[in-house]
């Protein structure tokens, strides 16, 4: 999983992330931006998801879902209106890339902590 920062011409935040995580990058830009507390209380919850002292936690924000487990993470589009508690069929495939995206808990965790460092150089 590749990604990119940068900032738009409004000195906004933007996170770019390669094909099928397109909706992290979007995650990251629309949902963290530039919030030093949050950023800081999410490295939180993934240092305690490491440490299995947490199953499992979710973030509800203004468009996206973000759920965290021990091992994955998913970012999902409030707007596909599915009920993300329930697992996917295994011939059903979410195919707006920009709406949902899954990665590894530790992939995740590098990509917040070097969207932290752009934030707060």
């Amino acid at each position: 999983m590749d990604y990119k920062f940068s900032t738009d011409e409004y000195n906004r935040p933007l996170a770019e992330f390669t094909m099928g995580h397109e909706a992290i990058g979007r995650w990251f830009s629309e949902e963290l931006g530039r919030d030093k507390l949050r950023i800081e209380a999410l490295l939180d919850i993934i240092q305690q998801l490491e440490q299995r002292r947490i199953i499992q936690h979710q973030i509800i924000g203004s468009e996206f879902q973000l759920r965290l487990h021990q091992d994955e993470i998913e970012v999902v589009a409030l707007s596909l209106d599915i009920d993300v508690d329930e697992e996917l069929a295994e011939d059903m495939n979410l195919y707006d890339e920009e709406s949902y995206a899954e990665c590894g808990l530790l992939d995740f965790k590098q990509a917040v902590t070097s969207w932290y460092e752009f934030i707060c150089p």
